[in-house]
C-alpha cells in the first residue's frame, strides 16, 4: 500500500511543485449522500498540496484521500498511473 501512495504522491508532486509544472488529469472516487458513489475528474492545477495520505484542493476545504485516486493521465491522455496496474 505504501508504494502505491508514494508513486501517486511523486507524480502529483512533480506536476505541482517542479519548475516545469505539468497539468495532469486525476480521476478519483467521490462518495456523497446526494450522489452516491461516482467517478470525478480534476486537474493538477486544482491541487494545492499533496501528502502521503491525501491531496488538498485550492479551496483548502476539499481533501481527497490518496486511496480514492484510480487514474492519473498526462496532457496527451497517456496513463501515468492506474489503480490495479503495476
Amino acid at each position: 500500500m505504501a508504494k502505491k501512495r508514494s508513486k501517486i504522491k511523486d507524480i502529483i508532486s512533480k506536476a505541482i511543485y517542479s519548475d516545469k509544472k505539468e497539468t495532469y488529469t486525476i480521476t478519483y472516487i467521490d462518495r456523497t449522500n446526494d450522489y452516491g458513489i461516482r467517478l470525478l475528474q480534476i486537474t493538477t492545477d486544482e491541487v494545492f498540496a499533496v501528502s502521503n495520505w491525501a491531496i488538498t484542493l485550492n479551496d483548502n476545504e476539499t481533501v481527497i484521500p490518496i486511496h480514492r485516486i484510480v487514474e492519473i493521465k498526462d496532457n496527451d491522455g497517456k496513463i501515468l498511473w492506474k489503480k490495479g496496474v503495476k
